[in-house]
């Protein structure tokens, strides 16, 4: 019997939704009516209709002011965290707050292939995400987003809770990435800071080294000229000759031959840097570089923050650039003089701007 009543049901509703109405009066009905009552129907009817756009029309709006309070409240929060990532950019933070972080070494992946790149160092705030540009000779590019938030540093699925030891600095070695830059043997330093400068604060971006194809120099195939048959004349016997003993023969010194160091130990003495057009004394400073290593030497000017590259790469040390890359590279070859400490003066035009600089490089180990 349940059975029964639900298939009428579902039939009555069948029969309905198949029923043609007029005005929202059943079209039988209708047909019934007299003028008077379908004039009725038609003015209850539209006031049926006028009633229900109205609600719906209160209800949109009430909707769209909720959604443009929700947007205000989530710009006034981002507008309150960029506020507060600024200022501890400007050294107004708690200590860790702020930290420097050091790309080195290794390979990443752009496309179907792993790239060389040239050391890449920035500034980032607690709270705050960076994105970092990477693009390849061909014009591709992706970029790599790193995030420092809830006490950790963390990107390409890679995380670095905070630890003590980044006060002093830390190193992080042969480290590796699961997500789709692939990163492999990279070198991670991670050091708390105080303040960043203008310098930090401008969009990283890491720039991929050109590998240039081996030449290969083919030399052309020399026909072999027929052979030269000599015939000589018969000559007459030499008269015998008594043998006289050699002289003794003298070894040769020993001589030492001087072979590059495996480290050095490179000083800023002195230098100039300009700043807000006025030229300022730089801090000594001082660092050890060994061979195939690159760093970066930190100089100082007032409250302004440079960093300038070094690499020590075959005997020769690299200043501020890449080797053979660029003109404005300074390049020491090694010398003699090393052994005691040698001091060269420059003026450096390449990534930073220094005058009347005086460096001192003494040979290591």
């Amino acid at each position: 019997m349940k059975k029964i009543s639900i298939i009428c049901l579902i039939l009555a509703s069948l029969l309905a939704a198949c029923t043609p109405y007029m005005y929202g009066v059943p079209q039988e009905n209708w047909d019934r009516m007299s003028e008077a009552e379908r004039i009725e129907a038609i003015r209850v009817y539209e006031q049926e209709q006028r009633v229900r756009r109205q609600a719906a029309e209160e209800q949109a709006r009430r909707q769209a002011l909720e959604r443009e309070r929700e947007r205000a409240r989530l710009a006034a929060l981002e507008q309150e965290r960029q506020e507060r990532i600024e200022a501890i950019h400007r050294g107004e933070g708690a200590f860790g707050e702020l930290i420097r972080v050091r790309l080195q070494g290794g390979e990443i992946k752009i496309g179907d292939r792993h790239h060389h790149y040239e050391p890449l160092t920035f500034t980032i705030a607690d709270g705050e995400t960076r994105r970092i540009g990477v693009a390849d000779r061909k014009g591709r590019e992706v970029e790599l987003t790193v995030t420092y938030a809830g006490g950790a540093l963390t990107f390409e699925g890679l995380r670095f809770p905070y630890d003590r030891r980044w006060g002093k600095g830390e190193l992080y070695t042969d480290t590796g990435t699961s997500g789709p830059l692939a990163l492999r043997g990279v070198d991670v330093f991670i050091k708390v800071h105080d303040r960043s400068s203008r310098f930090e604060r401008e969009v990283p971006r890491l720039v991929i080294i050109r590998e240039e194809p081996p030449v290969v120099i083919r030399e052309r195939e020399r026909s072999t000229p027929p052979p030269t048959i000599i015939v000589e004349k018969e000559r007459p016997k030499p008269p015998p000759v008594t043998p006289v003993p050699p002289p003794p023969v003298r070894q040769p010194a020993t001589q030492s031959t001087a072979h590059p160091p495996r480290s050095v130990a490179v000083a800023l003495l002195s230098g100039e840097l300009k700043v807000q057009g006025k030229k300022q004394q730089v801090e000594p400073s001082t660092l050890r570089i060994a061979e195939g290593e690159s760093r970066e030497l930190t100089v100082k000017s007032g409250n302004e923050t440079r960093t300038v590259s070094l690499r020590y790469l075959n005997g020769e040390l690299f200043i501020d650039g890449t080797p053979g890359k660029g003109r404005n590279d300074i390049r020491l070859r090694f010398e003699k003089d090393w052994k005691t400490g040698k001091v060269y003066r420059f003026d450096l035009k390449g990534k930073v701007f220094l005058e009347k600089v005086e460096m001192k490089v003494t040979a290591g180990e």
